[in-house]
């Protein structure tokens, strides 16, 4: 079925049809230019999951929140805004591109808005998403010894790490009393041990052969380095990564409503990330979504509504998780009165870093990404095993909680 037939058919879905179809296509009358061409076919098969379906997106972008979003939307020839039920009432509105091969969302901040917004989407009855990959990309907080201000940052391993218990530590006695935080993972009474029992969305592990591919087209990107005051606040860290331009890394990421900094917390949840992975996650970005779309892109692939292997994490570098040595005696003031100035080579780099994976889907759609050929070597999913496989984290059995 070709554009032009499905363009006839949604014309006649939307005159037909009540709320909520009403109101699911409309067109920016100033759209802006695009900054490469999008015009490849975008011909519809069968979908086992949903036989409906009108569109089936090649590329999905996820941002968090609007200056993430601006990026893409400024950069890319979106034609298409259809106001979905289920997405966030700030951002109601799911953009594609004229053929509809990319489509974009941005989901609310936190993990329950990250959650509601992707389980909304990928049950929409008139996308299927089967085949999509997604490009999960927003900003975070970076640990100077792997990144610094606008650094790009692809994860292997998304970690859930303030899913513990909490006692505030001005409270803690006898031998807790040299905890450095009051946190321990569920189900134990001291920081050393695996969680006991767990909700299954602790950590998610992602396809590392998608995850090089990725990482190898970011590397070709021009990023934005920032201002002299970012270069200058740059320089006040020790650690090599930390006071050097930003480049492209590979390196996990940390999710948390809770918007922490800090050399205690962030030494704390670098061990935590440790402990959840065996081992196995280098700790570098902290966010506060991933966990949460990564749990409804399992549960959505446990039925054929996506697929989960498709999934690429990108987090660039906005502001250091942690303060210099000269700043250290004060985390306050490093939190609320530097001036890091790494917000805007962040958002920039989404783009620069982002666009090459999209242009190479598109691009090699037909003989490379259309049937996988990156697929997954290594274990993907959650601690549960939810789509199959052992997972290469954890322990051998522990309480659902």
């Amino acid at each position: 079925m070709k554009f032009s037939i499905i363009t006839a058919l949604v014309a006649t879905t939307t005159t037909v049809t009540a709320l909520p179809f009403s109101g699911y296509l409309s067109k920016r009358s100033n759209v802006t230019a695009a900054a490469f061409n999008t015009s490849t076919n975008n011909d519809l098969e069968p979908s086992y999951s949903k036989p409906f379906a009108m569109f089936q997106p090649k590329v999905l972008i996820t941002s968090m929140f609007e200056p993430e979003a601006a990026v893409w939307l400024e950069g890319l020839d979106f034609i298409h805004n259809m106001t979905l039920p289920g997405l966030s009432p700030l951002y109601p509105d799911l953009h594609c591109t004229s053929n509809y091969s990319i489509c974009q969302v941005t989901t609310g901040e936190g993990e329950i808005n990250a959650a509601a917004t992707i389980a909304s989407l990928t049950l929409n009855p008139l996308f299927d998403f089967s085949k999509t990959y997604v490009l999960i990309a927003g900003i975070a907080g970076g640990e100077p010894n792997y990144t610094t201000t606008g650094s790009v940052t692809f994860s292997k391993y998304t970690i859930q790490v303030a899913n513990e218990y909490q006692i505030d530590s001005k409270e803690l006695v006898g031998d807790q009393k040299n905890w450095t935080t009051g946190y321990f993972a569920y189900g134990t009474d001291n920081q050393d041990d695996y969680p006991a029992n767990v909700y299954g969305t602790e950590v998610f592990e992602l396809n590392e052969n998608l995850l090089d591919r990725a990482i190898e087209l970011a590397k070709t990107a021009t990023l934005d380095n920032g201002t002299n005051v970012t270069s200058t606040f740059r320089k006040l860290y020790k650690e090599k990564k930390g006071s050097s331009l930003p480049q492209v890394e590979k390196c996990d990421g940390v999710t948390s409503d809770t918007y922490f900094t800090g050399n205690i917390m962030g030494d704390y949840f670098d061990k935590f990330a440790k402990l959840m992975t065996n081992g196995s996650a280098t700790y570098c970005a902290t966010a506060q979504e991933d966990n949460a779309s990564l749990e409804a892109f399992v549960r959505a692939d446990k039925f054929g509504l996506a697929d989960y292997e498709r999934i690429i994490v990108m987090r660039t570098i906005s502001d250091f998780a942690r303060p210099p040595a000269s700043l250290s005696n004060d985390t306050w003031a490093f939190f609320t009165k530097s001036e890091q100035d790494g917000f805007a080579p962040a958002i920039a780099n989404i783009f620069n870093a982002g666009l090459p994976i999209v242009t190479d889907i598109l691009s090699k759609w037909d003989t490379v990404y259309k049937n996988g050929h990156y697929k997954a070597d290594n274990y993907v999913g959650d601690i549960y095993g939810t789509l199959g496989g052992t997972p290469d984290f954890g322990k051998p059995d522990f309480e659902v909680a």
